[in-house]
């Protein structure tokens, strides 16, 4: 069912898991509800904006164009912005069926553009056999470099930055330009990873503009180079999955998105189970290996 290369990269500890929204809105907050995703959270934060402004935003949100979309909500509502983000990314929830998947894949390294704190919790309080908290670097400088060498430690890496921090937020056009377009850190980081692990991408739609562009790069710089992943709902035309795979580099693991998405914890579950199985044999063939060592032959 999965691909051989992925199983053995991720028996290795060589996968970088890159979450996106749809990992934190598999979550119940404490409320009962549901961490908003990037166009719920700019619909319902432009309901208070006078009828002309609220259009032009909602005209802007269903063109997909989030950016400009937030670029105006962050300049209409000045200070009650950072307010608005606090109050929704800020909610606690309990971790969630995917989000036990996705920590029982046991990698070092997990990147999101999420805001929130849902992950911190999930990887604290779900990861029972770790002696320390994982590092979580929400500032992309020349300090995250640290985490490609630092093979004792596991990172939370939040490349837009978290709610603890407004300002560290990366949201709004502006932002985009100065935080990620603009950071030649943030671009040598990404690339360092993409050359050096494999990207598993797991609630993400790929709608990020500053992401799809390094895929695109990395598929024309390195054109022989190892594929990514990426689990997708489908149904997806097969013309679009040849596309994604030639200009991105990228495998898509598609999946019912039926029953909230519920088919995407399986999947990830499974795919857990058969990494632990290769570790397994990997363990067994290093045994193998070093018992043959010390055979004299007699």
């Amino acid at each position: 069912m999965f691909n051989a290369d992925l199983i053995d990269d991720l028996a290795r500890e060589k996968v970088v898991l890159f979450l996106g929204a749809g990992v934190s809105a598999s979550a119940a907050t404490a409320s009962g509800g549901k961490i908003a995703g990037w166009e719920d959270f700019l619909s319902k934060s432009a309901r208070s904006l006078e009828s002309k402004i609220k259009s032009q935003v909602d005209d802007l949100i269903q063109k997909k164009d989030y950016l400009l979309a937030c670029e105006i909500l962050k300049t209409t509502l000045a200070e009650a912005w950072s307010q608005r983000i606090t109050d929704e990314f800020g909610q606690r929830a309990a971790p969630s069926g995917l989000h036990r998947a996705i920590i029982s894949l046991r990698q070092r390294l997990i990147i999101t553009t999420n805001f929130d704190k849902l992950l911190e919790t999930a990887w604290e309080s779900l990861d029972e056999r770790d002696t320390h908290y994982p590092s979580t670097l929400t500032v992309i400088d020349e300090n995250v470099f640290k985490s490609l060498k630092d093979h004792s430690r596991k990172y939370i890496i939040k490349i837009h930055g978290t709610v603890d921090n407004p300002n560290s937020l990366v949201f709004s056009r502006s932002e985009y330009i100065r935080s990620a377009f603009g950071n030649l850190r943030y671009t040598e980081f990404l690339e360092s990873l993409l050359l050096n692990y494999t990207f598993l991408f797991i609630g993400f739609s790929m709608n990020d503009p500053a992401i799809t562009s390094l895929m695109e790069m990395y598929a024309l710089k390195f054109p022989t180079a190892r594929p990514h992943y990426i689990f997708a709902a489908g149904p997806i035309a097969e013309n679009i999955i040849e596309i994604n795979k030639r200009l991105r580099k990228l495998v898509h693991i598609v999946y019912d998105p039926a029953n909230d998405h519920a088919e995407l914890t399986l999947k990830v579950s499974e795919l857990a189970k058969s990494v632990t199985e290769r570790r397994r044999g990997m363990f067994a063939e290093w045994i193998g290996l070093t018992s043959g060592g010390f055979d004299t032959g007699a």
